[in-house]
């Protein structure tokens, strides 16, 4: 009887050694944000208007007849608008082509925030030559189309 009553005792006494398992803290609660609310078809119209209007002034502004001169002869300038509701802003995709280069910028026409540039050879070359620069935001390319993978996104809905 006083063995059964030692072990008892002893196994008591470890039991009580071994720390209890801590209780989880419950999750944080996440707070969800109420969904945006779309915009109607006359708002969207009235934001691509005046997108387009403020993506032509700044056209006009930096490239009058949309013809500039380059160290490789005479360029061509032309420009595409796009009102992108779901990031509530305006881009402007301006593009310069002379007979050995291809620029080509993507901007935030209201902010002025340049988003990506692509500097590349318009010569068809096999193998393929890197461009000289090619991102958008922080991310970097290896083509032409590549960039327009990347700026997909920012130019459509």
């Amino acid at each position: 009887m006083l063995r059964s009553l030692t072990l008892v005792t002893l196994l008591a006494a470890l039991c009580a050694c071994e720390p209890r398992p801590e209780a989880k803290p419950p999750p944080p609660r996440v707070e969800q944000k109420p969904a945006p609310v779309p915009l109607t078809k006359q708002q969207a119209a009235e934001f691509t208007a005046r997108c387009a209007k403020a993506s032509r002034e700044q056209f006009q502004r930096a490239l009058k007849d949309g013809i500039e001169t380059a160290a490789d002869g005479k360029a061509k300038a032309a420009f595409a608008s796009h009102y992108n509701a779901g990031l509530k802003t305006c881009f402007y995709l301006l593009t310069v082509e002379s007979p050995a280069t291809l620029k080509k910028m993507l901007f935030d026409v209201n902010g002025g925030e340049l988003y990506g540039d692509y500097l590349g050879s318009t010569a068809v070359e096999s193998p393929p030559v890197r461009p000289k620069t090619c991102r958008v935001e922080s991310f970097y390319c290896a083509s032409a189309g590549e960039w327009d993978v990347l700026v997909r996104p920012y130019m459509e809905d």
